[in-house]
């Protein structure tokens, strides 16, 4: 077995190719050297078009024209200067692009050219089938070498190898980045925080404090309240029972499941808009319009009598008394300052779950990278001994999996 890294197996491996494809190789210089010769004749007969003492005239113009087709067209005319399958490949489709465009363009104006082109025009035709024979040729070529083209896609992966195995100061500059942002938020983090506290303690923003946690006690209450009938709200809108409420009530119904203590704060007294939707829901179920099962047909009706008579209003009492207070609050100078300190702290800490998330991120980036990495080595350890008849160990020099204890939080 033979052990190789990377950069050695690179060369290695262009040695064995080259020794293994020499014969395609060599018939393909042929081709190379003919279509090259050909594309210069080509090129030079086209000059044979130009008369620059009949440009006035209609038939000199147009095999102007020609000729400066026949240049656009030829100078389009690529393939890479190294023989390979692909470079090959790329030089049959070439000249097919080729033979179909100039010929479309002779098409256009070869026939209204005179007799005096017409050896031009001869010489062109003999050109053009040189080519086309050549096109069959390369054709066959590929054919018959066709597992050159297999040899050639082990070099890619062996780059693509080599990419990913080189990519360790890459992600260690990324990883050096993002630790200093996670570092500076942390601190804005901590400061933030502590003004935050430091306010809290000599102030009465507890008081405020105390107000949200009433108020989001009461928002759960209110959603235990209206859980029950989550569900055949749900059916009600889907369906069409035939049963009619005004646009408030179908808000209502849309507002309460969203977030039932605004919706319930902002209503009059006695939550009428609400029990305008949930009067539209009862009578649907009681006409049998929505596909439930009995005992939810019966827990709604159930609910939606306890709420008309008033099962929600200690609650919409309590939220309103809370509203009431905060309006209370709202101009003072503690409020203010309690809500600037409170929204600089959220955003610190938005800003150090970021870079956080970020670092993580890249960590899984590293750990996908190393799976690629031993992927394409395993690959091309087995492609090289199904090609080649050669076992090769790769070394991979560059280890990334120190990386992933830097991306530790």
């Amino acid at each position: 077995m033979t052990n190789l890294n990377v950069e050695q197996l690179q060369k290695w491996y262009r040695k064995q190719l080259k020794e293994k494809s020499k014969d395609f190789i060599k018939q393909a210089e042929k081709s190379y050297k003919i279509v090259e010769t050909a594309l210069k004749d080509i090129e030079e007969l086209s000059k044979g078009f130009q008369d620059e003492e009949d440009e006035d005239l209609e038939s000199g113009s147009i095999a102007s024209r020609f000729a400066m087709k026949v240049e656009e067209i030829v100078s389009d005319f690529y393939v890479g200067k190294e023989i390979t399958y692909e470079n090959t490949e790329a030089m049959q489709g070439e000249i097919q692009r080729f033979i179909q465009e100039l010929w479309g363009a002779g098409a256009r104006w070869i026939r209204r050219m005179d007799k005096r082109y017409k050896n031009v025009i001869k010489s062109l035709d003999t050109y053009m089938k040189e080519l086309a024979r050549e096109m069959n040729k390369i054709g066959k070529l590929l054919y018959e070498f066709s597992w050159v083209k297999d040899l050639e896609r082990i070099g890619g992966r062996i780059d693509t190898l080599h990419d990913l195995t080189f990519s360790k100061e890459i992600f260690e500059s990324q990883i050096r980045q993002v630790r200093q942002k996670i570092e500076t938020a942390q601190i804005e983090y901590n400061n933030a925080k502590k003004a935050h506290a430091e306010f809290t303690e000599v102030s009465n923003v507890s008081e405020l404090l105390n107000l949200d946690e009433q108020a989001e006690h009461v928002r759960s209450l209110l959603r235990m309240k209206l859980n029950p009938l989550k569900k055949q709200v749900k059916k009600f809108f889907q369906h069409d029972t035939g049963v009619r409420i005004g646009p408030a009530g179908q808000k209502a119904l849309t507002d309460y499941f969203e977030d039932p203590y605004v919706a319930i704060t902002q209503e009059a007294e006695g939550y009428p808009v609400l029990i305008e939707g949930l009067v539209g829901l009862e009578e649907a179920i009681e006409k049998g319009k929505l596909p439930l099962k009995d005992r939810l047909a019966r827990r709604a009706i159930e609910e939606v009598e306890t709420i008309k008579k008033g099962g929600l209003q200690q609650l919409q009492d309590q939220a309103k008394e809370i509203e009431n207070k905060r309006h209370t609050y709202a101009g003072s100078e503690v409020y203010a300052k309690n809500e600037a300190l409170q929204n600089s702290l959220n955003e610190a800490r938005k800003n150090l779950e970021y870079h956080r998330n970020d670092l993580l991120r890249i960590r899984d980036d590293i750990k996908r990278q190393i799976d690629k990495v031993n992927e394409f080595k395993t690959r091309i350890e087995s492609e090289i001994y199904g090609s080649f008849k050669e076992k090769v160990n790769i070394q991979v020099e560059v280890s990334l999996e120190p990386l992933l204890e830097l991306c530790q939080i």
